[in-house]
């Protein structure tokens, strides 16, 4: 079976080199020409247009695992509840204390005016909540805050305070005060916007300056903003770095063109891409820039290379030459880096993916037109100077020399490198990928510090026997278990639930007096506060109880804590749970966007080695097939896993925590570092002589295209350390320093692998 795969691969080959030669012919016609001009034109022009109609966004639910369980069942708990994070925190803020009588008068004409904007469904704020008591002649409600009555804020102040309900949305030194909005749900970040500058101007008129917008709407605009912003930064960069040094490489306006127009095409033509199929630019696809830019030049420069150490008099021959020297290597690195990013489509959350395959498709179309403009432009390139980056002639002498000692180096750096792999943790940080000083970022870390958060947590419940409601005392008990939990061991601020439901109507049926803000403890008691419940609409109630009383939600908020510690939190509340609960009562389950989110990054350690895994063995097989040899496929391989496992151990080391975008670092590197190594080995067997002529030869022929493309694309992702997003800063940083690491393998380590495989 094999020898039949390594024969047909042959034949495919042979065949391939055949139609190769064809079509270089063909090129050089004027026909030939005028056809490849008109194509590249023409689709350049198609997919250009559909720029303009690029778009950018950024939704929390596209991080979702993609058919995960967990993700199916949050879809129906939305159809029965509606969206945790359609909400917004507006935070009020008075130096002198919220209760001082003019900032009271504009913050009640401001929450007053809330009601009027569009898509606003909800106000809750404690400016406008009654207290409420039950009297011999019946309920009587007065204001929580007295704001037109100054004598009266002390009273006020105490009664609040000493309230677990009331006192939430306060900050403790009384300085703040939180007003809870719910809105509708937006499909479109200008509907957001829209939503957000009415609140601002609203607040303007009535003279609010200290407001804080805490929530999805907010941390969203300031995110595309910055998607945005970083898109158009990397696109100015990419074009000015990339032109700089490539002119200096190659001391010739013209030679610099080829690759730099090159990229320009394939971003044109990916870009226009995405935005035919509605593909919006995120988080992780406005990377794609440096990553095309730069990675996709390679080809061309190989391509150059080549040109500038073949000689033939005739054009039509000096084309064949260089063409069948380099067009099989750089299909299988463009082929491998493409598997590479195609790799990523493992990692089951929608930015990521479409990260992979724009990349991928981005790669495959720069083949593709390295090979047609490329030969369009070889009439003005053959004349090139020689390029100044080149590997000293002394390097195969070193190589051939200390090869046991460059052996015991790697095998030395390894064995640092492997510990600091068993501290690597994933751990994310929703805004932490924020630049510090970032306004939003401040409002979260406020709300976070002096009001108990701003994360939405939910659990869903629903009985375990269909003859008991929620309201049931004994199911009551035990949802009082979990509500338990979450405000006093978890814990999470601003809980509300079923029972928070029973503890309210309880205070009110005794007096409204805080310290009666409790669970009943008597079934009179109890009856008695579920009669108050029923004969009260209260606006809330749907939002805690459906399904006729057989599911309801406990919903809270709690600071950011990261992935990892709120997974260890969780699963603390799970065994507890676990071994508390009567389940034949309740039946619970964690859901919501914080914990969806926080399930992506916890799948992604094992997405990240299956996809890792995917590509090894894809690239693998192919540089079986192509070198024909088991031996050599190995010798590819492993000078490709030691960056891989030197970074992994710098990043354990420093205690840099993986998220979404730090963990495709490994994929990347993996699909690009392998590109070095393919054009060494293709160049390295098809010389003559002993190992040091071969490998004179290979460093001659193809180091200098290596040190180019390897200088280039390192210095192409430092990009990113202009970001403003912290883990982009850090994607750009390991990738380019892995990038180096792989140059250094292929140049002082494969060479001494491929003595050794000659024996």
């Amino acid at each position: 079976m094999l020898h039949y795969i390594l024969s047909l691969a042959i034949k495919l080959t042979v065949g391939l080199n055949s139609r190769i030669d064809k079509y270089i012919e063909w090129s050089l016609t004027k026909t030939g020409r005028a056809a490849l001009i008109f194509a590249l034109l023409a689709l350049t022009l198609f997919f250009g247009l559909n720029l303009a109609t690029l778009e950018f966004d950024f939704e929390l639910e596209k991080f979702f695992p993609k058919n995960h369980p967990e993700s199916l069942l949050y879809k129906k708990h939305v159809e029965t509840f509606g969206y945790d994070n359609d909400f917004l925190h507006i935070i009020l803020e008075n130096e002198s204390g919220v209760f001082e009588a003019h900032f009271l008068s504009d913050a009640v004409a401001f929450e007053a005016s809330l009601d009027n904007i569009q898509d606003v469904i909800c106000v809750y704020s404690p400016l406008s909540l009654q207290h409420v008591i039950k009297s011999p002649i019946g309920l009587i409600a007065f204001p929580l805050i007295h704001s037109k009555n100054p004598d009266k804020f002390k009273q006020d102040s105490i009664r609040i305070f000493g309230n677990a309900l009331y006192k939430s949305a306060f900050s403790e030194d009384a300085k703040s005060l939180s007003i809870y909005l719910t809105h509708s749900h937006f499909n479109d970040p200008e509907s957001g916007e829209r939503l957000l500058q009415s609140i601002r101007e609203n607040a303007a008129k009535n003279g609010i300056h200290n407001i804080r917008l805490v929530g999805k709407l907010s941390a969203a605009q300031t995110f595309t903003e910055l998607i945005r912003t970083d898109f158009s930064n990397y696109l100015a960069g990419c074009l000015l770095l990339s032109y700089v040094l490539l002119f200096f490489i190659f001391r010739d306006y013209r030679s610099a063109a080829l690759p730099f127009f090159i990229s320009l095409l394939v971003i044109t033509w990916t870009f226009g891409a995405m935005a035919l199929l509605g593909v919006k630019i995120n988080l992780l696809s406005s990377l794609l820039p440096p990553i095309l830019f730069f990675v996709s030049m390679s080809d061309a420069v190989h391509l150059i290379s080549a040109f500038s150490k073949v000689s033939d008099a005739r054009q039509g021959g000096l084309c064949k030459k260089v063409i069948k020297i380099v067009w099989v290597p750089t299909l299988l690195t463009s082929l491998t880096t493409a598997v590479g990013f195609l790799s990523l489509l493992w990692i089951n959350t929608e930015p990521v993916q479409v990260l992979g395959l724009f990349a991928a498709l981005g790669i495959l179309i720069a083949f593709i037109i390295t090979f047609t403009l490329g030969l369009l432009f070889m009439p003005f390139i053959h004349h090139t100077k020689e390029v100044r980056f080149s590997i000293p002639p002394k390097l195969s002498a070193f190589v051939t020399r200390y090869k046991k000692q460059l052996l015991m180096a790697a095998g030395l750096v390894l064995m640092l490198s492997v510990p600091g792999i068993f501290k690597l943790k994933v751990d994310a940080y929703l805004l932490g990928d924020l630049p510090k000083n970032n306004e939003v970022r401040k409002d979260f870390d406020f709300a976070d510090t002096f009001l108990g958060g701003a994360k939405p947590y939910e659990i869903s419940i629903e009985v375990g026997d269909t003859s008991y409601s929620i309201w049931d005392r004994r199911v009551m008990g035990e949802i009082v278990k979990i509500d338990n939990y979450l405000t006093h061991e978890y814990p999470i601020s601003k809980v509300r639930s079923p029972a928070s439901v029973i503890r309210y109507f309880h205070m009110v049926d005794n007096g409204g007096i805080n310290e009666n803000y409790q669970l009943p403890e008597t079934e009179s008691a109890y009856r008695a506060a579920i009669k108050l419940k029923n004969n009260v609409s209260l606006q809330r109630m749907d939002k805690l109880v459906a399904d006729g009383a057989k599911k309801a939600r406990l919903i809270g908020f709690f600071p950011e804590l990261g992935s990892h510690e709120t997974g260890k939190r969780n699963e603390k509340m799970i065994a507890y749970l676990n071994s508390h609960l009567d389940t034949s009562l309740i039946k619970y389950r964690i859901t919501g966007t914080t914990y969806l989110i926080d399930k992506s990054h916890e799948l992604l350690s094992k997405n990240l080695f299956f996809g890792l895994l995917t590509a090894i063995l894809v690239i693998g097989i192919t540089l079986g097939l192509y070198f024909r040899s088991f031996k050599l496929l190995a010798l590819s391989l492993i000078p490709n896993l030691i960056p891989l496992i030197v970074t992994a151990g710098i990043i354990g080391w420093f205690n840099i925590s993986l998220n979404m975008t730090t963990a495709i670092i490994f994929t990347i590197v993996f699909g690009i570092a392998v590109d070095d190594t393919i054009h060494i080995l293709s160049h390295y067997l098809r010389n003559m002589g002993s190992h040091k002529e071969r490998l004179d030869q290979t460093f001659h022929y193809a180091g200098g295209a290596l040190l180019i493309t390897s200088t280039v694309v390192s210095l192409g992702f430092l990009l990113f350390l202009f970001s403003g997003f912290g883990a982009a800063f850090y994607l750009g940083l390991f990738i380019s320093l892995s990038l180096l690491i792989a140059l250094a393998t292929d140049l002082f380590v494969l060479p001494v692998l491929m003595k050794y495989v000659e024996k």
